[in-house]
């Protein structure tokens, strides 16, 4: 278990002037072994904050750091993050197998017919489909996949960035209960990103309301759920 921090991040795209600030001075931290649920609307910055933990974005200013490190200084294979993207119809290679996509992610030496085996079992498919092609799963059955190559990789946290958003309702719940039965058989530390209150509030400790590039409100689940003390949090709550 680790501990990922976010630590007066901000991100600034475009000229200094003219662009635009995704995100503002950002900090949260995902405590070890904890869910960490973070809401907003679209285009709130919650997706911009996440890709930098794993590199995909850099940072104007600040710090993300695991277990006190910053995340710059670590191999990107070492950085022990793994995310899980929103469109499972596009974060899966279409010429490779399953069993290959789940297989690359692995560290060097790992028994990888045995592993994506186990992996397989451990979100609820059949072991025998590691030589089954994307093209042939459905959108349900991708995100599982995803979710298996995340784990493939050993990692201490995972960013879990919309990840049911994509699927038909009736596939939202399986995938929702696979997440939280996985962090908590693993003790994964986890940040799980959604524009839907319901959704955050079925899988997380603690919840951090985001708007405009900013933390408006954070802290425990039961109290940001019941107590808000932000308007927007209230808003967000009797919307849904």
């Amino acid at each position: 278990m680790s501990e990922l921090r976010f630590e007066s991040v901000s991100v600034h795209y475009g000229h200094r002037r003219t662009g635009h600030l995704a995100v503002d001075g950002v900090s949260l931290t995902v405590p070890s072994g904890q869910v960490v649920g973070l809401v907003g609307e679209s285009g709130s910055g919650k997706s911009t904050l996440a890709s930098t933990a794993v590199g995909l974005v850099p940072a104007t200013s600040g710090t993300v750091s695991l277990d006190g490190v910053d995340v710059r200084k670590l191999h990107r294979r070492d950085r022990g993050l793994q995310m899980v993207f929103q469109d499972p119809y596009s974060s899966l290679d279409p010429r490779m197998t399953i069993g290959e996509s789940i297989a690359e992610a692995m560290p060097r030496g790992t028994d990888r017919k045995a592993e994506v085996a186990r992996l397989l079992e451990l979100v609820h498919l059949d072991p025998d489909r590691a030589h089954t092609f994307p093209a042939r799963l459905s959108g349900g059955q991708r995100q599982r996949i995803a979710l298996a190559r995340a784990l493939a990789g050993r990692p201490k946290v995972i960013i879990a960035d919309e990840i049911t958003s994509a699927l038909d309702v009736s596939v939202q719940g399986a995938v929702l209960n696979l997440v939280r039965d996985l962090q908590r058989r693993l003790g994964l530390s986890m940040l799980f990103i959604s524009h839907d209150l319901a959704v955050v509030r079925y899988v997380s400790d603690r919840i951090a309301v985001m708007r405009g590039g900013r933390i408006v409100e954070e802290g425990e689940a039961e109290q940001v759920l019941t107590r808000p003390r932000h308007e927007y949090t209230s808003e967000l709550l009797e919307a849904y």
